[in-house]
């Protein structure tokens, strides 16, 4: 489920400069899921190399509320072309190659790399489904980025990696407000719920075994650990409240019962 966000000035300008370019696609339907990925995340400007059939049926569909990313993405026929006006190349791949290029993972990206797009373009370079990116390919690009699993096999799907890219992207550079704001019991709140509980224990002839104030103390425990709201707190009250309640109308039946009794 998605929930749309104030964009920062700052993701307003870079987002312009951030381009996600695919190479050789296989499948229509992962180019769909690409435009998905990148429009909820903010992101518009996506390159396709040697690929033509943006009519597909299954990427129009995978593109669900997405085709605007699709109908405006660059085609191209070479690698080259894509980011030869590029001032940075992330080549992205999931095997290690013979050459020890050092990896960055895409949230190192965002703390080392990504302000450059404030001033200039950039791409993020994502290879073939099955086969990756060449090692010709790799070489062309000045950095290369990986996504750290639990398993190498099987490897993430084309679409899910540039989603991993382009929503680290959109939370570096984005504050995202909490959804809920806490309303946090106030201490005369809670000492004062401290206060009705103890006067429920004597109402019931329950004396613990170690005092009240250890039993109290065992509670404190207990509610400290929970950054209890103050709804919370009147919830707890309640069910005191009820207790009370029925114990007060069981003495009444009891005492009315006795009445009935002696005369």
């Amino acid at each position: 489920m998605n929930k749309s966000i104030k964009l920062s000035e700052k993701f307003k300008r870079i987002q312009q400069n951030v381009h996600f370019v695919l190479v050789e696609p296989e499948n229509p339907g992962n180019i769909g899921a690409v435009a998905r990925a990148m429009k909820t995340s903010g992101f518009k400007n996506l390159t396709l190399i040697n690929y033509a059939d943006l009519d597909h049926p299954e990427l129009r569909m995978m593109a669900h509320r997405s085709l605007d990313i699709v109908k405006n993405a660059k085609i191209l026929s070479s690698l080259n072309e894509a980011i030869g006006k590029m001032r940075l190349t992330v080549a992205t791949t999931m095997r290690k190659r013979y050459f020890k290029f050092p990896f960055y993972n895409p949230q190192e990206l965002c703390e080392n790399f990504l302000p450059l797009a404030l001033h200039y373009p950039i791409a993020i370079v994502f290879g073939r489904e099955r086969t990756g990116l060449t090692n010709e390919e790799l070489v062309q690009c000045q950095l290369h980025s990986t996504i750290k699993t639990a398993t190498q096999n099987p490897a993430l799907n084309l679409a899910q990696a540039v989603m991993i890219y382009a929503h680290t992207f959109f939370l570096h550079l984005n504050q995202i407000e909490p959804d809920y704001k806490y309303d946090y019991a106030s201490q005369y709140e809670i000492e004062k719920y401290y206060e009705h509980l103890l006067s429920a224990l004597k109402m019931v002839n329950f004396i613990p075994r170690d005092g009240y104030d250890e039993f109290i103390t065992r509670v404190r425990r207990f509610i400290g650990r929970s950054n209890a709201e103050s709804r919370d707190i009147r919830l707890l009250h309640k069910l005191l409240q009820i207790f009370e309640t029925r114990i007060n109308d069981l003495e009444k039946s009891d005492n009315q019962q006795t009445k009935r009794e002696i005369f």
